[in-house]
């Protein structure tokens, strides 16, 4: 995996889109000082071109080409944060230049995103399913990776911060192009037919039914297991060991942690693994179950255990996305991509507030035991579809 341009492609952007989180938010609240109504306004606007131009992204990207339209959306990603670092150096902080940055990031963002994911499934001499698992296992250790660089933000402050993003950007590009080179002459397979418009999707998950179940499941995973990251950790920190809250970073490495040994593994034996569908519903199943531990543990280290393991669901969708890219038509890869992003993405954000309203009004033990049952219920429905139960690699 280290040594196919692909990956190391995919592995330096989603490093870049670690540490822009992390550096994002550090930005605004130790280097700017803005308020918390101001932080939640910047928050909402970097996100907010991401959901409204994610599928407009998938689009561009079948028309004029994955590969363009990653290289050039991400390169002009990498100069945006070189010359936003620049600039904030040289006049200090200027809320409209911000808002500025701020909308174009999230478009810029939004072209990416479903441009990386279309190599996927052709990205390494294994199956698409196996491709899959190694995509999310160097999303993971990427991921790792930028928040760990967060921790170095201190001493690289704004503007070395804002360099070594854009540096991070640039060589996933660099990569990228490479890949692009040394795979020009081989044929790219993908299934029979034509891609269906913009205007005909609902009819390809019509004629391939476990692609909508495919989609379904990640609408739960939007709805009620990404928002826990954001809202029943942090909290179940705030609430019983205070004291550790300036080491929440050990917190969210200990998820990441947990993700990539899962993956890994699952990497290793994929091949024996004839039902990824069924593979995934008991790892998002067994979730539902860790997550009422969350109302029990009793220390720091105990609950950096338990969120290690609850790091481990991200598994479960690596098990079924390289099939749903595998089933998409490739005239309509891009644009099938971003409306199964726009589901994670979009009802993440509608989860994440929704969960937080919850925790106000009946309890922060209540919330996860409520969302470990919605999460339950949520399976076991996909299991009486049935369809994720025979799902096999592709």
């Amino acid at each position: 995996m280290f040594r196919s341009p692909f990956f190391l492609a995919y592995g330096f952007w989603h490093w870049g889109e670690g540490l822009q989180t992390v550096l994002f938010t550090w930005y605004m609240t130790f280097h700017a000082g803005l308020s918390a109504i101001e932080i939640g306004f910047f928050q909402a606007l970097v996100l907010s071109p991401f959901l409204v131009f994610t599928i407009a992204g998938g689009m561009l990207t079948d028309r004029i080409g994955a590969g363009v339209s990653y290289i050039g959306s991400t390169t002009l990603f990498g100069v945006l944060l070189i010359g936003y670092g620049a600039v904030d150096h040289m006049v200090g902080f200027v809320p409209v230049l911000f808002f500025a940055y701020c909308v174009a990031a999230g478009v810029v963002s939004a072209v990416s995103n479903p441009a990386i994911d279309t190599f996927i499934p052709e990205a390494g001499p294994g199956t698409a399913h196996e491709n899959g698992l190694l995509a999310a296992t160097a999303h993971n250790l990427a991921k790792l990776s930028g928040t760990i660089t967060g921790l170095l933000l201190p001493m690289l402050a704004a503007f070395g911060g804002f360099v070594v993003n854009g540096v991070l950007m640039l060589l996933s590009v660099a990569f990228l192009r490479k890949h692009l080179r040394q795979n020009r002459a081989q044929p790219q397979v993908h299934p029979t037919g034509e891609g269906p418009p913009w205007s005909r999707i609902w009819q390809h998950y019509r004629n391939c039914p476990e692609n909508f179940d495919i989609l379904l499941s990640s609408a739960m995973l939007g709805l009620l297991i990404v928002p826990t990251g954001y809202i029943l950790w942090p909290l179940t920190l705030r609430e019983r060991f205070p004291e550790y809250g300036d080491l929440i970073a050990l917190v969210n490495i200990a998820s990441w942690i947990g993700a990539i040994s899962a993956t890994a593994i699952a990497g290793r034996h994929s091949r024996r693994i004839l039902k990824p569908g069924l593979v995934s519903l008991v790892v998002w199943g067994g979730y539902a179950v860790m997550l009422t531990t969350l109302t029990l543990v009793g220390s720091f280290p105990a609950l950096c255990l338990v969120v290690m393991v609850l790091g481990s669901v991200k598994v479960g969708k690596a098990m079924v996305y390289g099939k749903y890219i595998y089933n998409c038509p490739s005239r309509a890869r891009g644009v099938l991509i971003s409306v199964e992003q726009t589901a994670f993405w979009g009802l993440a954000t509608l989860g994440t507030f929704v969960m937080g309203a919850s925790v106000d009004l009946i309890g922060l033990d209540t919330t996860i035991l409520t969302t470990a049952l919605l999460v339950l219920v949520f399976v076991a429905a996909l299991a009486l579809r049935g369809r994720l139960l025979r799902l096999s690699p592709a």
